[in-house]
């Protein structure tokens, strides 16, 4: 599994969830709960790494084309 608080800690970052859901915030810590690790953003929210389907690093490029990823996206009406 890649460490990705030493890579993006401090950066602000996206994370798409299983289920299609996007959490956004400054990537503050990655740390073990209960035997199961997760990613603290902002200092406060935490997200269990079981649940994320991907990040991305919004602070350091713009969102490629792609993003969010095939089926996250919000349906248009």
């Amino acid at each position: 599994m890649e460490d990705y608080t030493s890579k993006y800690k401090g950066e602000q970052v996206e994370i798409a969830l299983f289920g299609g859901e996007i959490q956004e915030g400054t990537l503050t810590a990655y740390c073990m709960i209960d035997e199961v690790a997760h990613v603290e953003l902002s200092g406060h929210i935490l997200v269990p790494l079981q649940n994320v389907a991907s990040l991305h690093c919004v602070s350091r490029c713009d969102s490629p084309p792609d993003w969010p990823p095939h089926g996250l996206a919000d349906d248009p009406e």
